[in-house]
């Protein structure tokens, strides 16, 4: 079905729904996503939608405001006391769900677990550089680094656990049963596609005005939208195409909530052999895209092209190319390259290349743009769906040749070395854990970020601008967006304000009230 065809079937089904009533709500707030959590072990999660459920069970020490800045979560202060000595205190009377108190021996034994080889978890190097764990008191611990590493703060939002379910031991129930201290507790989660958690009485923060989330999983985002339009959800964060937006702006009993986003869309290419090793190819590529339409069109305005992984508002942000249409230019490269034209415009291509793309349809349709570009200069594109467990594992372990993904939200600038240094290519070695995924290797850029993790603050932009230009260079990315967070939310939520993040725990100041 064409991309036309589908919107008017789906114009259809909503005017069809549009006169029902709408049914009864179940008890709490519903939200829809559209995928299951990988983990709700915070230590295990590596999906957008698995740590974002994980945080409101079990947050960190810290979070991050909208502007991409730190600010305590179970800590209430922290300060720098050297360079490699980092100090939190954690606020008074911290409780567990279970009832029991959270403590700076909990904090320990959540960073001791996550450091260990046997836990196995995929985010074990990212804590490579603390040296040691120290508790001074049962509110003062301290992070004793190797050696001074800047972008501390950014991995200090991890779940804290109670220590009896940080040792290897405790996997199983933490995973069957999680426990943390956060604004939600479990209550239950009868299969993948249904969660459902409750207020917890003691947060410190106080306890939510919501007494009870429902999480369900609906793939399908016809499906989504009907089941917002009949009254049966009331949040859906991020998973619902622009192009159906103004429609359900004139629903009376919903509200479009949106503002400027930190995520970032991106076509990755594979470097490991074939064509895209070459990076004259992959400049070709970059090349014959027109982001500019997709912008204006397919997401009526809710993005701005990027240049690279940093939204301009970042601090660290520096003006770069982007993919600047240049068909010529293409030509030329993909000629150098080896890739002439075989038999003139519009014959056989110079080259097949395959994308893959998840199953959302309004992915899917982006991504049939992006062929209709490429073949204009002569690249055919062979786009292949699939279901978002399977994409995200071919993903992982390098089965793919060109994909379109995006990170769901960008704060700290060191996630370009998490995600282009030579030292994080996925592998069975890092249980596939590894960010860069398209397997780049270039000694130039490893130094500069290695360097920016060890820098001064006042030196780290100047750095990150030189590994942003090596990057425009390389380009193992080809920049596409930054998307607006977009929230769909019933009237039945009120006081609900989207995250630039995409995250969740705005929902522990919202309130649930009668239809």
């Amino acid at each position: 079905m064409s991309p036309l065809h589908r919107r008017a079937a789906l114009g259809l089904l909503l005017a069809l729904v549009a006169g029902c009533r709408p049914e009864r709500p179940p008890d709490g707030i519903t939200v829809l996503v559209e995928a299951p959590p990988d983990s709700l072990d915070d230590r295990f999660a590596l999906t957008a939608i698995g740590q974002r459920i994980s945080q409101l069970i079990a947050p960190g020490l810290i979070t991050f405001d909208d502007t991409s800045t730190p600010v305590p979560s179970l800590a209430e202060a922290f300060r720098w006391r050297s360079p490699t000595v980092m100090e939190f205190t954690l606020r008074a009377g911290l409780t567990f769900h279970d009832g029991t108190a959270l403590t700076a021996e909990d904090v320990k034994a959540t960073y001791d677990s996550v450091r260990a080889r046997p836990l196995q978890s995929p985010k074990t190097h990212r804590y490579a550089p603390i040296q040691e764990v120290e508790v001074v008191d049962d509110r003062t611990v301290r992070f004793h680094l190797h050696r001074p590493y800047a972008p501390l703060l950014a991995e200090m939002s991890l779940s804290i656990l109670p220590s009896e379910r940080a040792g290897l031991e405790g996997v199983e129930l933490q995973a069957a049963h999680p426990v943390g201290a956060g604004a939600f507790r479990f209550e239950s989660q009868p299969d993948e596609e249904h969660l459902t958690l409750v207020s917890f009485e003691g947060f410190h923060g106080g306890a939510p005005a919501i007494p009870r989330l429902h999480f369900r999983v609906v793939r399908d985002e016809t499906t989504r939208v009907l089941e917002l339009l009949k009254g049966r959800a009331d949040l859906v964060n991020n998973a619902v195409s622009p192009a159906v937006l103004p429609m359900l702006r004139r629903e009376p009993g919903l509200r479009v909530l949106t503002r400027p986003g930190t995520g970032y869309a991106y076509l990755g290419f594979n470097l490991r052999s074939g064509p895209l090793a070459d990076a004259r190819v992959r400049r070709a590529v970059c090349h014959l895209l027109e982001v500019q339409p997709i912008v204006e069109h397919k997401f009526h305005g809710l993005a701005v092209p990027a240049t690279g992984m940093l939204p301009a508002t970042h601090w660290a942000h520096v003006p770069g190319e982007g993919c600047r249409y240049d068909a010529a230019e293409a030509a030329r490269l993909l000629d150098a390259a080896g890739y002439p034209d075989p038999d003139g415009p519009g014959g056989r291509p110079r080259l097949t290349l395959s994308l893959k793309v998840s199953t959302d349809r309004f992915r899917k349709s982006v991504a049939l743009v992006f062929k209709e570009q490429l073949a204009r200069g002569g690249v055919e594109l062979e786009v292949r769906s699939l279901e978002f467990g399977t994409l995200f594992s071919d993903i992982r372990r390098g089965n793919f040749e060109v994909v379109t993904l995006k990170w769901a939200s960008v704060m700290e600038p060191d996630l370009m070395r998490g995600v282009y240094h030579s030292s994080n290519v996925p592998t069975e070695g890092n249980h596939w854990g590894g960010w860069n995924r398209g397997a780049l290797k270039d000694a130039q850029l490893d130094a500069l970020l290695d360097e920016a993790s060890r820098a001064e603050h006042s030196e780290r932009k100047a750095l990150y601008a030189r590994a942003q230009a090596r990057l425009d260079t390389l380009l193992p990315y080809a920049p596409l967006w930054h998307e607006s967070s977009v929230a769909v939310v019933s009237r039945r939520l009120e006081g609900f304000e989207p995250s630039a993040h995409g995250l969740f725990t705005p929902l522990a100041r919202a309130r649930q009230v009668a239809p």
